[in-house]
């Protein structure tokens, strides 16, 4: 019997192979932020939580939303840290290449925050997420009360993510063509 860590593995090996190029992941960012710019819960959303996006992942904050209070993690050990930041160009390249706050810039409550984007190597329609393995994401939105939202290219939609006792579940997961609530606080 194969456990869930041992298939969490193996699918992150399968989705390497099918990262898009950066042509094709810059036009599926644009379609995805248009998505989610148009969406009810940003537009109601004041504080939120972003990310940097690696390669394969999409860049959800470009153009940067002026009009939102916006907050970035920074790697701590295996922990994330949000911290507010005005802009682009505030950021630090990070411990492991990915664009964060500086140590110095004001810690945002993960409590305060009324929506977080995150990102995932996989998602499947249930709210399931698949990271890159070090839990950081699970370790901080245990803390908090805010609306998860998933974002990924449509191809990381997977049938079924793997999922164990610590897994967070999103709220909802968007694609650059879908929308998947998956919790009691999912809206349209």
């Amino acid at each position: 019997m194969t456990s869930a860590s041992d298939a969490k593995s193996a699918l992150r090996a399968s989705l390497r192979s099918l990262v898009s190029p950066a042509a094709d992941a810059s036009m599926l960012s644009a379609a995805l932020v248009a998505a989610l710019r148009g969406w009810e819960v940003w537009k109601s959303a004041r504080s939120v939580a972003g990310f940097s996006a690696v390669p394969g992942e999409p860049r959800a904050l470009e153009p940067w939303p002026e009009d939102r209070n916006i907050a970035l993690p920074r790697v701590e050990g295996d922990h994330l840290i949000l911290h507010w930041v005005a802009g682009p160009d505030e950021l630090l390249l990070g411990r492991f290449g990915i664009l964060e706050p500086s140590a110095s810039a004001p810690v945002a409550d993960p409590n305060g925050l009324d929506l977080i984007l995150v990102p995932g190597v996989a998602f499947d329609r249930g709210g399931g997420r698949l990271g890159r393995g070090r839990g950081c994401y699970d370790r901080l939105l245990v803390k908090t009360s805010a609306f998860k939202v998933g974002l990924c290219f449509d191809w990381q939609i997977v049938p079924e993510v793997p999922r164990e006792p610590h897994d967070i579940l999103m709220d909802a997961v968007l694609t650059p063509s879908n929308f998947f609530p998956s919790g009691p606080k999912s809206r349209t």
